[in-house]
């Protein structure tokens, strides 16, 4: 091999990461650059914030300010061991060909999900915030002859559902897991928009179906389940289901299993 080769090769091989520190830098001036704008701001803490609609942040108005944060703690996943562990051991019995999360935050249950899943499934995560930097790591996790395709979207639109039908080839989804909006409509239209996605025989997990504190002793607390345990009661009227609740009791979390 010739040495311009070798040297071509190389810069094919490093352009996407180039790319991506590249892309990182330019945020990085721009933020730079609108939280100095800011800094001369004069009007009243008052007049410079809205409420957001759930009542637990406050926006600023006014500039286009943004956080750029660069995260290098473990991959982690928002679940109990003893209800997690049982999950993964019923989907590994279905040896599932095409799996697909709705809501992956960290990666560490779209990890695991990898795991499980034979050397030739397709894995396909949906988010509704995926940078480029963020898919193309989580690609990565892929084993054997694996994909991991991640999806930027917002799971309840029809465009979403299409491009998550497309990257299973049209083929049924073995495994569905869901773990996305955990308000009563955006967990309802998470499951009525992919659950006919599954096949017959398959399963779809929903997270958090447990009453957290706030809801079941009014606890002051933030909610975790917010209102998944309610639709999760009305699925359990209509559908063979399984609960895997690793305490009695425990403060949200919870696993609901809808056999299909």
């Amino acid at each position: 091999m010739t040495l311009s080769r070798s040297v071509a090769d190389v810069v094919r091989r490093r352009a996407p990461n180039a790319a991506t520190a590249f892309w990182l830098y330019l945020q990085l001036r721009r933020q730079d650059r609108e939280l100095a704008r800011a800094s001369g701001e004069r009007r009243s803490p008052r007049d410079l914030v809205r409420q957001t609609p759930d009542g637990r942040l406050l926006e600023i108005v006014g500039h286009d300010l943004f956080d750029v944060r660069v995260h290098s703690g473990p991959m982690t996943a928002s679940q109990k061991l003893d209800e997690i562990v049982p999950l993964l051991e019923r989907v590994e019995r279905l040896r599932p060909q095409r799996v697909c999360e709705i809501g992956s935050s960290a990666g560490g249950t779209l990890y695991l999900l990898t795991r499980v899943s034979p050397d030739d499934a397709v894995i396909v995560s949906v988010d509704h915030a995926l940078p480029d930097y963020t898919r193309r790591a989580r690609s990565r996790m892929a084993r054997g002859r694996q994909r991991v395709v991640g999806i930027e979207g917002d799971s309840h639109s029809e465009e979403t559902k299409r491009r998550v039908i497309q990257a299973v080839e049209g083929e049924p989804l073995d495994f569905l897991f869901i773990d996305g909006d955990h308000s009563y409509e955006g967990v309802r239209a998470d499951y009525e928009l992919y659950a006919p996605l599954v096949r017959a025989g398959g399963m779809v997990a929903l997270h958090d179906v447990n009453p957290d504190f706030r809801t079941s002793r009014g606890v002051e607390t933030p909610s975790i389940s917010g209102d998944v345990p309610h639709y999760w009661s009305e699925l359990k009227e209509r559908h063979r289901c399984e609960e895997l609740i690793a305490e009695p009791g425990q403060d949200g979390y919870g696993i609901g299993i809808v056999y299909v």
